[in-house]
């Protein structure tokens, strides 16, 4: 079968692989579309990350082959499933760190979501595999994982009806928070280097947004808040210039939560800021299990065609293409199918 592989950094293949086999509680699925992640471009990209690296966990796709003992799903139904599974039992698990927790990392699918057919471990058939209703199309269900990442971002917050929020970076899934924000009745700006994506955010929720490049971005926030600032600031993108703005445009006491970041990103804190201004520095990383049937749920209202946010569907045969185009910035969201 085919499969994207990625040799080295910035290179990526089509490769000839053996066909996975299952086991007792796995499954066997036919991909239909996988969507590039940030995390992707960041495991391609980066010199830090070794290679071969896998990729692809914004899978759907349809049940090839049930091993024994698998009963809630059957040949030729459409599922979504993640890629990680934490120890339920772990002290982080139950300290709501599940992310963190060393069983969730080692967890995968296999061989990764860029491959015509993936090996669904039992773990993951027990606490990610999401059978998705027939009306819901492949373009939108692909969205399950990346809006279950921003619902545990928003659950690490506090908001109330009537706040207001700045998201910086509005790309694939930057975007995604705007509708969630604006159902929170939660005032909402955007931030991002392109002005074709800031349209987006407006149409999905987004009262007013900014191009990175404004510089009266921060006192524009601050007239729109009464003064004071936004109470949270999504940083999609973190860089001095992003963290910058951050520290501007957030009130006292307000929220600061680092959403995406770079292996290599180091950068200069003013402590004294943080803490003369009560500042709350939060980051959340990933999705957990709990969270993809809350993102189902909210795909099915007829308000959140994500689908229509995609601007770019290519083959697997074109992945390399696929990759350059999501890196280059050239794209809302791209998104991978089997053929």
């Amino acid at each position: 079968m085919k499969q994207l592989s990625c040799p080295a950094t910035g290179v990526i293949e089509v490769v000839e692989v053996p066909s996975p086999t299952i086991g007792a509680g796995e499954v066997l699925v036919r991909m239909n579309v996988c969507g590039i992640c940030g995390t992707d471009l960041m495991k391609v990209y980066t010199p830090d990350v070794a290679k071969p690296v896998q990729l692809g966990h914004e899978v759907v796709g349809v049940v090839e082959a049930v091993g024994d003992g698998v009963t809630q799903v059957a040949p030729g139904q459409r599922v979504a499933f993640a890629h990680h599974v934490p120890d339920f039992s772990s002290h982080y698990t139950r300290r709501g760190s599940a992310p963190m927790d060393p069983h969730f990392k080692r967890t995968n699918i296999d061989p990764g979501g860029f491959a015509e057919l993936i090996r669904v471990p039992a773990l993951h058939v027990e606490h990610t595999l999401q059978l998705l209703p027939d009306d819901m199309p492949d373009m939108r269900a692909v969205f399950m994982e990346p809006l279950a990442c921003c619902l545990r971002a928003l659950d690490r917050v506090s908001l109330l009806e009537g706040d207001a929020a700045l998201i910086v970076g509005v790309g694939a899934v930057g975007l995604l928070f705007a509708p969630l924000l604006a159902d929170r009745s939660v005032t909402t700006f955007a931030v991002d280097v392109r002005q074709e994506r800031l349209n987006l955010a407006v149409q999905w929720g987004a009262v007013r947004s900014f191009l990175a490049s404004d510089a009266d971005c921060a006192t524009a926030l601050r007239k729109q808040t009464g003064g004071r600032g936004v109470d949270l600031v999504l940083l999609t993108v973190l860089t001095r210039a992003t963290l910058d703005l951050a520290m501007a445009a957030v009130r006292d006491g307000g929220v600061i939560l680092l959403f995406g970041a770079k292996p290599e990103t180091i950068l200069p804190l003013n402590g004294w800021e943080v803490w003369r201004r009560e500042l709350n520095i939060v980051s959340s990383y990933s999705a957990t299990p709990d969270l993809l049937p809350r993102a189902l749920a909210i795909l099915r209202r007829p308000g959140y065609t994500l689908e229509n946010t995609i601007s770019h569907v290519l083959p697997l045969s074109k992945g390399a293409q696929a990759f350059r185009i999501a890196h280059e910035g050239l794209a809302s969201k791209v998104v991978i199918t089997r053929g």
